[in-house]
């Protein structure tokens, strides 16, 4: 496991959830100084400071990126941390775990809203307008067994969640390596 992941928590505000589970990803990889979580919703797409980003940002055409990953490689590299990531719909029935040397930051549909509480954290598939404030994104530090180790946004410090949440679009970072090395 990361050393000491609970340092590069940041906290969720307004729908930032994914931003805030990039920023302390990127912390993790390296990143020295995070930059301000507003700012970075912007910078992945929000319309609105504290936003998330648009809906189809998540998703590629076909040999095509998705714009979430160019604009999370954007930011990185403006700081001067060279990363790749790479988002993809997660398919159904297939167990979620980061790879090795990688960080995966998780879009639920559904899962531990808080300890003991499961829910869609407001959204709602029969609701449209549901579609762009509901859901969560999580960084998923570890897989025990059927458990998460989580670094939630919305809850300071890991959250070991027993079972997993459902999973739309995973997002996979990882650091590249230093080409003078």
């Amino acid at each position: 496991m990361l050393e000491d992941p609970e340092s590069f928590w940041v906290p969720n505000r307004g729908g930032a959830c994914t931003a805030a589970s990039v920023l302390a990803a990127l912390g993790l990889l390296g990143l020295k100084s995070l930059p301000e979580l507003g700012a970075v919703t912007l910078a992945l797409g929000a319309r609105d400071a504290y936003g998330p980003p648009g809906l189809l940002d998540y998703f590629g055409l076909p040999r095509r990126r998705a714009r979430l990953d160019r604009r999370i490689e954007a930011l990185a590299g403006a700081q001067g941390l060279a990363i790749r990531s790479r988002t993809r719909p997660a398919l159904p029935g297939l167990p979620v775990r980061p790879a090795k040397d990688e960080l995966l930051v998780a879009n639920l549909a559904w899962g531990q809203e808080k300890p003991g509480l499961y829910g869609t954290w407001g959204w709602n598939i029969l609701r449209p307008q549901t579609y762009s404030t509901g859901g969560h994104s999580v960084l998923l530090i570890a897989v025990e067994g059927r458990q998460w180790l989580v670094l939630d946004p919305n809850h300071p410090g890991l959250q070991r969640w027993p079972r997993p949440g459902l999973v739309v679009t995973l997002t996979r970072i990882h650091r590249l390596l230093d080409r003078a090395a």
